[in-house]
């Protein structure tokens, strides 16, 4: 009886001396766990764009889902953009960015298609710092998305 009490208190004490939070870095198995689709970039000016409908937005770590739907050229040779314009400061000093996607393509268009596109969005944040936060305002999007800058190490 006194062994049996004595293993389950040792494993007890093992157990429970092991477990600490850890944070998981969402880019911790080198590829970012998502194929990112799109580059964010910070332009003076927003493309020209085809029409298209955001149905749904989200952010998860350093990563945009956008969930589209547009009409793609009928050869397929549609490109992606995800321009940030200048970074401005509200009076409580937060950081706000308008951002918009841009689909360029032929004026052939076949297919309804309805993708979800994925952006690294790492240089739209107002600072390269854990827990910087920039607002975002995504046109065609009417909801704010706040975007938390999480470090990241690039293995290139």
């Amino acid at each position: 009886m006194n062994r049996t009490i004595t293993f389950l208190l040792s494993f007890c004490a093992a157990l429970f001396s092991c477990s600490k939070t850890t944070v998981i870095d969402p880019y911790f198995f080198g590829n970012g766990m998502e194929e990112i689709h799109i580059k964010a970039s910070n332009k003076g000016s927003f493309p020209e764009s085809k029409t298209f409908r955001i149905i749904n937005a989200f952010i998860d770590a350093n990563l945009l889902y956008l969930q589209i739907e547009y009409k793609s050229s009928c050869i397929g040779n549609d490109q992606f953009d995800f321009t940030g314009g200048q970074l401005t400061f509200d009076s409580s000093g937060k950081a706000h960015r308008t951002a918009r996607l841009s689909i360029k393509g032929n004026e052939n268009d076949c297919d309804l298609k309805n993708i979800t596109k994925i952006i690294d969005l790492r240089a739209l944040t107002s600072y390269k710092e854990r827990d910087a936060e920039t607002i975002l305002h995504i046109g065609g999007w009417r909801t704010l998305m706040t975007y938390v800058y999480i470090p990241h190490r690039d293995n290139k």
